[in-house]
């Protein structure tokens, strides 16, 4: 019973420590929106992500209209992102586009939430939903502002992740071939084609959708298109993979 009656006191204790600590910084007298704003720079700049997030949300919590702010918005998303707070670096980006659109940095935080996403794609064989909100987000730089110093790099990941996408459908088809599901396998390797004609994976797409017509039976379809594979990637005496 003492042990329990201890620990109470402790995570008590301990709980009001958090709260305390939190609402610490806002509680400080004196307070200015440059102050918090260099305190801020400062911790990121040793790498201390979470203190320097507190200032930021400090400064455009007591101080929404200083010409700070627009920094101090996009610094905090900065900062969430550099922590691993993918979440709420996410909405800091968002709420920055949203709050300032015309700014010369919207273009920077469209980029920054491209690289957010970009870092979260997983492997060929699992969901492409954040590959594909990675694309949306960095055509929005190309879109709008094809003179970014970003729209360089943006149009290499759009290619980047686009042949991402090619190897989803690669493992996809391979996988309805694995299963007999052959009619699949050859318009999912169709749609493949016409959706990525520019990756590397055509060469691979064509030949599973040779194979998976012969399997049918459309022997001359196949021969069609194992012909233009060979003509169009294979050099004399090159075998398809």
């Amino acid at each position: 019973m003492r042990r329990t009656r201890h620990s109470l006191v402790f995570l008590t204790a301990a709980a009001f420590l958090v709260v305390s600590c939190s609402t610490k910084l806002s509680e400080q007298p004196g307070l200015t929106d440059t102050g918090l704003f260099t305190n801020g720079q400062q911790y990121l700049a040793k790498k201390k992500y979470s203190d320097a997030a507190e200032h930021y949300k400090v400064l455009l919590e007591k101080f929404p209209n200083s010409p700070l702010a627009p920094k101090a918005q996009l610094a905090l998303a900065d900062a969430y992102m550099e922590d691993g707070d993918n979440v709420e670096a996410e909405v800091a980006y968002d709420d920055f586009i949203r709050l300032y659109p015309a700014s010369d940095n919207v273009s920077y935080a469209l980029f920054q939430k491209g690289e957010l996403f970009s870092s979260q794609v997983s492997k060929p064989g699992r969901d492409q939903g954040k590959t594909l909100e990675a694309i949306r987000t960095y055509k929005l730089i190309l879109e709008k502002y094809p003179s970014s110093p970003y729209a360089e790099t943006a149009t290499r990941r759009v290619g980047e992740l686009r042949n991402r996408l090619a190897e989803h459908e690669v493992y996809v088809v391979t996988h309805y071939l694995a299963r007999e599901k052959r009619d699949s396998a050859e318009a999912r390797a169709r749609r493949a084609l016409s959706d990525y004609p520019d990756t590397p994976s055509v060469p691979t797409l064509m030949s599973l959708l040779a194979e998976a017509l012969a399997r049918q039976g459309k022997k001359e379809e196949a021969a069609v298109v194992s012909q233009n594979l060979r003509e169009k990637y294979l050099g004399p005496g090159e075998k398809k993979r």
